[in-house]
């Protein structure tokens, strides 16, 4: 009977080992793997502690195994509750974590102090049970410390595994069935243990057990693992170098495909710093001194033995003193030495480009002044408001330019100019029995009506956004949506108040109003210049920007010269 108990406690230890070894050959990150070996090891520890015991001939050999099994057993419980949070993807408070570190060192102690003092067992005596070395001992106050610490994690692991079954839809279901039994089985085997008197049989295999399952675990997390996933993959097919140094120019490493592209490379000791013996490390430290003079250039081209290699640089700050210089590398040559041979034709295809580029805006703006006299042409009220708006637009820019009262640049004044001719596309979207009545609209056809600037801005996004710049569609865009917005808040389709309003559109508002003002509707007889300029600059800084006065002042006559002449 001594033989066959010996012998079931060395396979198992054994088994621990081979299991920790297999553990070391499962492809996971270092994240993952590190609260399994913990795990492991102390398994390990636990199982060669009871052989020990199971050796011991006395009670002091006795108490020596016991400690070895406390020093696996004092933190195992730990571990595991830290495998279980990563495995269900939970976190807890820094201090917890402190708080458990805490108890399983306090538990070891106390646990180390049998035979000295009569604190975690107040007496201890040897035994053989079926046939091995064992102890009988009784429990002291210390040895409550160790029964909370197993009722804590029991209640906490059950808990997390719970938790994660309700909540955690990225946590697999296997794993989770296979946390359950971790603690079902530990569960069943701390009172199995009680009924036959010993843990000695029990635990080792306990132990075991929940390495497999472990193991298991650590396995199948491969699959679900997608920064691992991703990391391999691009490993796999990555076709560029990788070389990092720190600021002080000390080499720190570098890829196999780096080592391939430069083969000084391979001269260089990690942690030295790089001389310039070679052209490479030449290259490489003069971008580091640049880059810490403050010139830190983001691409350069190295020409090394009949090659071409683009460099990109990343600045990594992983502290306050220390700056990372990663380069990355890859072969240029083939694109290079193609760039080359076109010579005169890339010349030829920049041209080309260019000039169907021209063309593609002329009949680009040629659709968009199609599209707004088509929308003229619907609207009973707006006979040649299009042309008279954007003459207004263009002799206010002009003013504006001139006397820089705005300090905006050329080529937004070319924008605004450009777009005024959209202002008004949103009503290509409005109901031709609101746009072709006679006469003034009802409160709900108002309404209708007043949606017109967000379908306007709607529909310049979609011509402009694949052939002008973010700016430009940018500009048009606000012309369309806010030429009806007031200063004092009052306008629509949003109610923008002040500098809420895109000077772009404000602009546009002074334009629309004075064509409106003094030009004939179907319900209005058009005023005169006089009364036109009063409404206007009376309402400047309630219904127009007054910062727009000195302008709109300064262009009275020419406005009025441009409506003399084509009335």
């Amino acid at each position: 009977m001594q033989n066959l108990v010996l012998v079931y406690l060395f396979v198992l230890c054994v088994v621990s080992a081979i299991n920790v070894a297999a553990l070391s050959r499962i492809n996971a990150n270092y994240n993952q793997r590190g609260p399994y070996a913990a795990i492991f090891f102390a398994a390990f520890f636990s199982c060669v502690g009871y052989f020990f015991l199971g050796m011991s001939t006395n009670v002091g050999e006795a108490i020596l195994a016991n400690k070895i099994c406390y020093l696996g057993a004092s933190f195992l419980p730990m571990f595991t509750f830290h495998a279980i949070l990563l495995i269900c993807d939970v976190k807890v408070p820094g201090l917890l974590n402190s708080f458990l570190g805490i108890l399983s060192f306090a538990v070891f102690g106390v646990s180390s102090t049998v035979g000295y003092n009569d604190f975690y067992y107040t007496s201890v005596k040897w035994v053989e049970l079926y046939g091995v070395g064992n102890y009988e001992a009784t429990f002291g106050p210390g040895h409550m410390l160790f029964n909370f610490m197993l009722v804590f994690y029991v209640v906490a692991n059950i808990s997390v595994i719970v938790y994660a079954f309700l909540k955690k839809n990225n946590v697999s279901y296997k794993h989770l069935i296979a946390l359950s039994l971790i603690e079902i089985v530990s569960v069943i085997s701390f009172f199995l243990a009680r009924v036959i008197g010993t843990d000695t049989l029990i635990m080792p295999a306990v132990y075991v057990f929940d390495q497999f399952a472990l193991l298991y675990i650590c396995y199948r997390v491969r699959y679900y693992d997608i920064t691992q996933a991703f990391t391999n993959a691009l490993e796999e097919n990555n076709t560029d170098g990788y070389i990092s140094i720190l600021h002080n120019k000390t080499f720190l490493c570098c890829n196999k495909i780096a080592y391939e592209f430069f083969d000084e490379l391979k001269d260089c000791r990690v942690d030295t710093v790089l001389n310039d013996k070679a052209e490479i490390t030449a290259f490489l430290n003069s971008w580091a001194e640049d880059c810490q003079a403050g010139n830190v250039e983001q691409t350069k081209e190295f020409h090394y033995k009949e090659k071409h290699y683009k460099f990109t640089l990343k600045v990594l700050h992983p502290s306050k003193r220390n700056t990372i210089f990663l380069f990355n590398v890859s072969d240029n040559t083939a694109l290079h030495n193609y760039v080359q041979m076109l010579g005169s034709s890339n010349l030829k295809l920049e041209s080309k480009i260019k000039s169907n580029a021209t063309q593609i805006h002329a009949i680009q703006e040629q659709m968009i002044i199609g599209m707004a006299n088509m929308v003229e042409s619907r609207d009973s009220n707006t006979g040649g408001h299009i042309k008279r708006t954007s003459k207004v637009v263009a002799i206010l820019v002009e003013e504006l330019k001139q006397e820089n009262i705005l300090d905006c640049d050329d080529y937004f004044y070319e924008a605004l100019v450009k777009s005024a001719p959209m202002h008004d596309l949103g009503k290509i979207a409005v109901d031709d029995v609101i746009l072709r009545k006679p006469g003034r609209y009802t409160p709900e056809e108002y309404e209708m009506m007043k949606t017109h600037p967000v379908k306007g801005a709607a529909i310049v996004e979609n011509l402009l956004s694949s052939l002008e710049t973010p700016e430009f569609v940018k500009i048009a865009k606000n012309v369309a949506l806010s030429h009806h917005e007031r200063f004092d808040g009052k306008g629509y389709p949003y109610g923008l108040k002040g500098e809420e309003i895109p000077i772009e559109a404000r602009i546009m508002a002074v334009a629309d109003v004075y064509d409106a003002l003094v030009s004939r509707r179907c319900y209005k007889e058009k005023f005169s210049f006089d009364t036109a300029y009063e409404i206007v600059y009376g309402g400047m800084g309630s219904q127009f920007d007054p910062d727009l006065k000195e302008c709109f002042e300064n262009c009275r006559e020419r406005l009025e010269s441009y409506y003399s002449s084509i009335s």
